[in-house]
């Protein structure tokens, strides 16, 4: 069993940068995740905001503190394939990657991925936000590119009830289904209020990326037939593990 702390908070301006000033200050010196319901101030890559209301997604961090400085290689990389993972074995939903920290579905944006390294400290944030359902409230200029995964909470939680094989005692998803499973939806009203505690979605994805983070390499699997093909520069990545 992975320990970790575990945090959630209604509001935070980003939760990178808040577990950045949790380190620099010494007040945490163990892995810690923490959730947020919306972020003020999310980060993108190449320096752009990411876009986190209330209610219409996950956004959470991973600090992981390191010894071997190995366990990063691929690390951006192996989580966007824990994220593919997570939701194919979970929903049955295939997603895209886009090299090398962005998902799709439908062609259009669902979940961005930003590590930072904090050299001076041995820790890694590995920063995820995943649009789980329709922003209402999004700006024009970005409509045509981010998406989201459920028409609303009604859909997730019948394609998660849908998914049989998650009843299984084998199951590693068995909490996840056995959460959800005795929710009847037929005439229920889901509000906003609802199913946003997702604290055991955030551990599955986050106990993915600490086994993938075990591996040398890349599930080959993932890489060939999984990818969004673009104009990005593959040579520096080991392809073939």
């Amino acid at each position: 069993m992975i320990n970790f702390l575990f945090e959630k908070l209604d509001t935070v301006d980003s939760t990178n940068d808040y577990l950045t000033r949790e380190v620099e200050s010494g007040k945490v010196t163990k892995d810690k995740i923490l959730v947020a319901k919306h972020q003020s101030n999310g980060h993108g890559s190449k320096g752009r905001s990411f876009v986190s209301d209330n209610n219409v997604g996950i956004y959470f961090t991973l600090l992981h503190f390191y010894e071997d400085e190995k366990e990063l290689k691929f690390l951006t990389q192996k989580t966007a394939v824990a994220v593919y993972k997570f939701f194919k074995q979970v929903f049955d939903i295939e997603l895209k990657i886009k090299w090398v920290n962005d998902l799709y579905y439908n062609d259009k944006k669902v979940c961005g991925i930003l590590c930072r390294n904090l050299i001076k400290y041995k820790a890694v944030l590995i920063g995820i936000g995943i649009d789980l359902f329709e922003n209402k409230n999004m700006s024009e200029d970005i409509k045509d590119i981010a998406g989201y995964i459920f028409k609303d909470k009604r859909d997730l939680i019948s394609k998660l009830t849908a998914n049989k094989k998650l009843s299984t005692e084998s199951c590693t998803y068995k909490n996840i289904y056995m959460d959800f499973k005795s929710i009847d939806i037929e005439g229920v009203v889901i509000d906003d209020s609802m199913l946003w505690e997702p604290d055991q979605i955030v551990i599955d994805i986050i106990e993915l990326i600490y086994a993938l983070m075990k591996i040398e390499g890349l599930p080959k699997l993932y890489i060939e037939k999984n990818i969004i093909k673009d104009e990005r520069v593959y040579e520096d990545l080991d392809l073939e593990c």
